[in-house]
C-alpha cells in the first residue's frame, strides 16, 4: 500500500455535512477519506442533509480515484443528502475533474458551485440549511501542512 497523499478535514453541524480538501489525492487518500466521510455523515442519513466542499487548496487527483468518488455521490444521494455546495476560485482543471466525477442536479439532488464560503452558506439558507456556527469554514482557510 502506498503512502497517503492528500489532506481533508471533516465537520457536520446543523443537517450540514462541511469538509476541506487539500494537495494533491491519490486513491488511498480518497479510500480512508470516504471512510471517515461514511462514519461522519452517519447521523445525517434519517432526514435530509447538505453538503459543503471547500476546494481551494485540493489539487486534483490521479485518475483512479475518480471511480471512488463517483461511487461516493450515489451513496449521499440514496442516503438523503439533497443540497451540495462546492466552494474554489474559478479553475479550469478542477472543474472538468469535479464535474467528470460528480453530477449538477439529479432527482432531488442538486450541486451548486461558489467562489466563496459566504455565497455557499447563503445559498444554503435559503435551501432551508442554515449553518449556526460554520466557523470551521472560515478557519480551514489558514489550514497549512
Amino acid at each position: 500500500m502506498l503512502p497517503i497523499h492528500g489532506r481533508w478535514k471533516i465537520e457536520v453541524r446543523d443537517q450540514v455535512l462541511m469538509q476541506w480538501f487539500a494537495d494533491s489525492w491519490n486513491e488511498e487518500a480518497v479510500v480512508k477519506y470516504i471512510t471517515e466521510f461514511k462514519a461522519a455523515a452517519a447521523p445525517l442519513i434519517d432526514d435530509e442533509w447538505a453538503i459543503i466542499s471547500v476546494f481551494e487548496q485540493w489539487e486534483l487527483g490521479i485518475p483512479e480515484i475518480e471511480h471512488h468518488v463517483t461511487e461516493l455521490c450515489e451513496w449521499f444521494k440514496q442516503h438523503g443528502c439533497v443540497k451540495d455546495c462546492h466552494v474554489y476560485s474559478s479553475n479550469i482543471l478542477k472543474s472538468m475533474q469535479l464535474e467528470k466525477m460528480i453530477p449538477h442536479t439529479d432527482e432531488g439532488y442538486e450541486r451548486c458551485v461558489f467562489h466563496n464560503v459566504n455565497d455557499a452558506i447563503t445559498w444554503l439558507n435559503t435551501e432551508g440549511f442554515v449553518l449556526t456556527n460554520a466557523q470551521f469554514l472560515y478557519d480551514i482557510k489558514i489550514s497549512k501542512k
